[in-house]
């Protein structure tokens, strides 16, 4: 079936059952059209009408509640295959064993004006005092790229390396986010892709947009079907004479890795509440044993049984 639906803490795991009520609601509609046992009427003589009425054999022109209770048990019933649910206690924790990688652009367009590194740096602080939890890595990446930070739970440590980062920080200059990605499909393991039923790692993307390209966006996609999810915080100016980038670029990689991009020092706080909803979607899907969410449609089999229960009693 298709992907879950989150309200809130509250799910639909396997939405696309609700379609079957469809052709439930119909039949309902046509079973009142036909008006219970009036339908006999057209096919019995009318003086054996009476008596069969007298008898019990036929309602008349009485309507037996007990006719909709097939309908509502049948309802139930898709109901509880669609999967209600609600996130089960512990599963924050459980979500938070995956990492948050913060790439940093430290191409010349953004450190050689001290006023875009600064919005840089404190758009990845933002992010890493947002992580709840998260492990947090940091990785730097201009004409190369480096992993300066594996991931940690430790808050204090990306705002530390952070801090320190400059214009003499990379060695080499250019800008080249494809060389990051590729080497963090490089850099995880079958564990941090999600292949352990998890969320996956998520990488968001601390640029200007330069060097954005078709290969970087090639490899957003390659990251995104091994588990990943791709993000940008994009900054608001370059230094001045660096190269305008190529409009809508830089969002064609966020979009090529399953995420978005928001504006630096500004959707910091909607970016990462896009992220845990996509982490939670994904959760879902992937929760094979519970562990996520708690599952109550099973339970809803026991008052879909109940109402049959009137349809099996003995009429006068």
């Amino acid at each position: 079936m298709s992907g879950p639906l989150l309200y809130g803490e509250l799910a639909l795991l396997r939405p696309l059952w609700l379609l079957a009520l469809l052709p439930l609601i119909a039949a309902l509609l046509w079973r009142l059209r036909a008006g219970g046992s009036r339908g006999w009427a057209a096919v019995v003589e009318p003086v054996l009408w009476p008596v069969l009425t007298r008898l019990g054999l036929v309602e008349g022109a009485r309507q037996d509640p007990a006719r909709l209770l097939p309908f509502l048990a049948a309802a139930l019933l898709v109901l509880g295959l669609a999967g209600p649910a609600r996130e089960a206690p512990g599963s924050a924790e459980y979500a938070a064993l995956d990492p948050l990688i913060l790439a940093m652009d430290l191409s010349p367009s953004v450190v050689a004006d001290t006023a875009v590194l600064n919005e840089a740096r404190a758009s990845a602080a933002r992010l890493a005092g947002l992580a709840a939890g998260r492990p947090v890595g940091v990785m730097l990446y201009a004409a190369d790229a480096y992993l300066a930070l594996a991931p940690t739970s430790d808050p204090q440590g990306p705002i530390e390396l952070l801090s320190a980062l400059d214009a003499r920080t990379m060695p080499l200059t250019g800008s080249r986010p494809d060389i990051a990605l590729a080497m963090a499909r490089d850099f995880f393991d079958a564990s941090a892709r999600g292949a352990d039923g998890s969320g996956g790692a998520d990488l968001i993307l601390i640029s200007d947009g330069g060097g954005a390209s078709e290969r970087a966006a090639e490899e957003a996609s390659r990251l995104k079907n091994e588990g990943y999810r791709i993000w940008g915080l994009e900054l608001s100016r370059q230094a001045d004479g660096a190269p305008a980038p190529p409009p809508g670029a830089f969002a064609k990689i966020a979009s090529a890795g399953g995420g978005s991009v928001a504006p630096a020092l500004q959707g910091e706080e909607a970016l990462f509440a896009e992220i845990g909803s996509a982490r939670r979607l994904r959760l879902a899907a992937r929760d094979a044993g519970g562990l996520i969410w708690q599952d109550f449609g099973p339970w809803l089999l026991l008052p879909a049984l109940l109402l049959l229960l009137p349809l099996f009693r003995r009429r006068a």
